[in-house]
């Protein structure tokens, strides 16, 4: 029995602890990412080193491999025109994408087609770095220009 502490304070924490239970830590707990757990529908926005946004990744599902790296199925990834203007400029979209979200790129395998506002691009084996603003594509790369194109 503690000294000094009466009963009604003694009623009160045990109402208070009770209410923890119930209410406090399943939320605790439930606001805490989960590395086993997909991200189903998601959309993740991406910063530059200003603090500006640079790039949204949406996708059906985001596996975390880590703290700092996802497999993405579905993915879309659109580029922002930067310096703080929100507007897309080129949308990249493959079926799996692995993301390295604290490094700003990505890579994948499987197919990509990115869309530009007069331009598609197609192929397979990519790799997106968000910090040059640079895509690398291996194989079966194709161009197609929805505009006429002086070449001299």
């Amino acid at each position: 029995m503690l000294v000094g502490v009466t009963v009604m304070e003694r009623n009160i924490f045990r109402l208070f602890s009770k209410i923890w239970m119930i209410v406090g830590l399943p939320i605790l707990v439930a606001g805490q990412i989960s590395l086993d757990a997909p991200l189903k529908d998601f959309t993740i926005p991406g910063f530059g080193k200003d603090g500006l946004p640079t790039w949204i990744l949406k996708g059906s599902e985001l596996h975390y491999v880590d703290k700092k790296n996802a497999e993405v199925r579905r993915m879309n990834l659109q580029v922002l025109v930067g310096k703080g203007d929100r507007n897309v400029e080129t949308d990249l979209f493959s079926p799996v994408a692995f993301f390295f979200l604290k490094e700003n790129r990505a890579m994948g395998q499987k197919s990509l087609r990115i869309h530009g506002n007069n331009f598609k691009i197609t192929g397979r084996q990519w790799q997106w770095d968000g910090n040059n603003r640079t895509v690398k594509i291996q194989k079966e790369v194709k161009v197609t220009f929805n505009e006429n194109v002086k070449l001299f």
